[in-house]
């Protein structure tokens, strides 16, 4: 929807006194170690925001970005395309972004800090692309139970009720739930699947339909391959308490307690320093009432601004279609990197912050270009380790009809359990792109996004993908039998993305923890990893922002004390433990010094409600 008169409103009261911070010179939050110059490998939404804030830094004196495509944005892809009444928008990659604070708040102070706050549009949590969502199982949609803030209590019970009664998998989830606490721990000592988790705690059922469903939406990936360590670490450790998983959850909820990743508050402490806890809440309050945002000529946008930026920059330069040969430690000078690019020449630089793919940067840290180069042997083993990744076709279809599709939501999910015959083209899901990005097409129609692929190609050669027809008549076929479209597409486009999900596979947790220590140690504290395939949690673009500013702030140069009592102070008070403080005065024991995977030193904090509403 276009953005609302509320949120309207909101940033036209907040234009003055933001205003005013935008172009504050950032304060030092690093100890004194003389200026430097960095690299930034990766010019996706990670990198370029990376390389934007080392940009703002005083103590920074360049930045270079590496990037191997002659485009950047990386799997950032929008495309604005005139049709007969007007202008749609198609994205090949992501397309809405979480606005739940604290999470979104670097996005959206990074959308501030480059004036598109006139091009968010935002998605209400009351509309239709927020409350319904829907899976395809067996044969037919079904919508996932959910409080209609439009309905009265009587309806949405009446609702749920009918749900109860007429959709099996509801009712079994319903009572595996209500019993879920008086189940056994039986946890095993290491990590396990996701599949087995669910199956655990509540049941194969669950899992195969309701679970598999959802991690198809996000990492396109398998429920028995993907760790429930990584993606489920806080449930996990509820099923170790005497309530269990459900009645932790429920005891949470009835305090008013909130858990929060402890990597989103982190990424809190260079802005509440530069700007001001005041400017936390107006953000926040931004988002309050809705549920995702996106921009008026898509997530493109973004990444075009930060080109835009950069280039002005005069700290900038930007190397497209310049592939890195190799990164080696100079070996008479430990304070900086190496980078070999494609036409053998080397350039020095004191930092780097690597966002590219793991098996790439493998290759790179192998290569030697002189005898008494030292490889970082422990460092290419983990990342040669961490090689999986999907592929996913993503083909968009817009239709002249604006009334094509039988019910109103986000769109729907296809779990793995659903008859080979309701699915022969291996989708994962289909986004109602009309409903879920309303404001940016000036052309009346219906869009519809089908995903294809992801875990379910495993193995496929080049050759066994189909090609940009083949696809665009398998999206018809799917979206015939499951909504009963048999309408032709006036703009149809497909787009193969290669390895486009890293996969945070079994025992992910401990090796991205491993690789952290590995590359702080054999490469002195000089590369910083950032980006998905390093990512600790989840994957996105707001999550790739986080990233950026947990990098840029704790991952380059040592943390000063002033800074690091900050961000004790902050945990302190959201946790509402004076104890909780030690964690992090502790820091440099997870980001001191710089390199690896800059972290908070603990997963997650839980926060009452009285010590969360002080800033967000």
């Amino acid at each position: 929807m276009r953005l609302t008169c509320a949120a309207r409103g909101a940033f036209q009261q907040l234009r003055a006194p933001l205003a005013l911070v935008r172009n504050v010179p950032r304060r030092s939050a690093h100890s004194s170690s003389g200026p430097f110059n960095a690299a930034v490998i990766g010019a996706g939404i990670t990198g370029l925001t990376a390389a934007y804030r080392l940009s703002k830094r005083p103590d920074c004196t360049k930045v270079t970005i590496y990037e191997k495509s002659t485009r950047v944005g990386g799997w950032i892809d929008s495309e604005v395309i005139d049709v007969e009444d007007g202008q749609i928008v198609f994205e090949y990659g992501p397309r809405t972004l979480r606005a739940v604070a604290p999470a979104c708040l670097p996005l959206l102070d990074l959308l501030h800090e480059l004036k598109l706050e006139d091009q968010i549009l935002y998605t209400s949590k009351a509309s239709p692309a927020s409350q319904n969502r829907y899976i395809y199982y067996p044969d037919h949609l079904i919508r996932l139970p959910s409080y209609d803030r439009n309905a009265g209590l009587i309806s949405n019970f009446w609702r749920l009720f009918n749900l109860f009664t007429q959709e099996p998998i509801i009712r079994h989830a319903l009572w595996t739930m209500i019993s879920e606490p008086l189940k056994d721990e039986g946890q095993p000592a290491t990590d396990e699947s996701i599949a087995s988790f669910v199956s655990r705690r509540l049941s194969p059922e669950i899992a195969d339909v309701l679970v598999s469903s959802v991690y198809h939406g996000i990492f396109a990936g398998s429920i028995d391959q993907l760790s429930a360590d990584t993606l489920m670490g806080l449930f996990r450790d509820y099923e170790r308490t005497d309530l269990r998983v459900l009645g932790t959850m429920m005891e949470n909820s009835r305090e008013g307690r909130s858990t929060i990743p402890a990597d989103d508050v982190l990424a809190l402490v260079p802005l509440i320093q530069d700007k001001g806890t005041e400017y936390i809440k107006h953000l926040s309050g931004l988002v309050k009432s809705n549920s995702t945002l996106t921009l008026k000529k898509g997530v493109g946008q973004l990444t075009e601004a930060l080109l835009a930026a950069l280039k002005r920059s005069p700290k900038v330069e930007i190397l497209r279609g310049t592939d890195v040969k190799g990164i080696f430690q100079n070996p008479n000078d430990s304070s900086g990197l190496g980078v070999v690019c494609g036409n053998n020449q080397t350039r020095h630089h004191n930092r780097l912050i690597a966002t590219n793919s793991a098996p790439s940067l493998a290759r790179q840290l192998e290569y030697v270009s002189k005898p008494d180069v030292k490889r970082p042997q422990k460092t290419i083993e983990l990342l040669q380790d961490h090689n999986y990744a999907v592929t996913m076709m993503v083909v968009n279809l817009y239709y002249p009809n604006p009334n094509l599709i039988p019910v109103r939501g986000f769109g729907y999910l296809i779990p793995r359990s659903i008859p080979s015959e309701q699915n022969p083209e291996r989708a994962l899901g289909v986004i109602f792109a009309s409903e879920s990005g309303v404001g940016q097409d000036s052309a009346p129609g219906t869009k519809l996004t089908v995903m294809m692929g992801g875990h379910w190609w495993d193995g496929w050669q080049e050759s066994d993908y189909p090609d940009h027809d083949t696809a665009i008549k398998m999206a018809q076929s799917l979206l015939q039998r499951h909504l009963n479209i048999t309408d032709t597409p006036t703009v149809a486009r497909a787009r193969l993305q290669r390895d486009a999900i890293p996969q945070p596979t079994i025992n992910y947790r401990q090796r991205m923890l491993a690789l952290s220590d590995s590359a702080k140690g054999e490469l002195n504290s000089r590369l910083t990893l950032a980006g998905a395939w390093y990512s600790l949690g989840s994957t996105g673009v707001v999550d790739g922002i986080r990233q950026a500013y947990v990098a840029t702030e704790f991952g380059v140069g040592g943390v000063n004390h002033k800074t690091q009592e900050l961000a004790a102070d902050l945990f302190g008070i959201l946790t509402d433990k004076e104890g909780e403080k030690a964690n992090f005065r502790n820091m440099p024991n997870a980001t001191g010094g710089g390199g690896g995977i800059p972290r908070a030193p603990i997963r997650a904090i839980l926060t009452p409600r009285d010590s969360r509403q002080k800033y967000f």
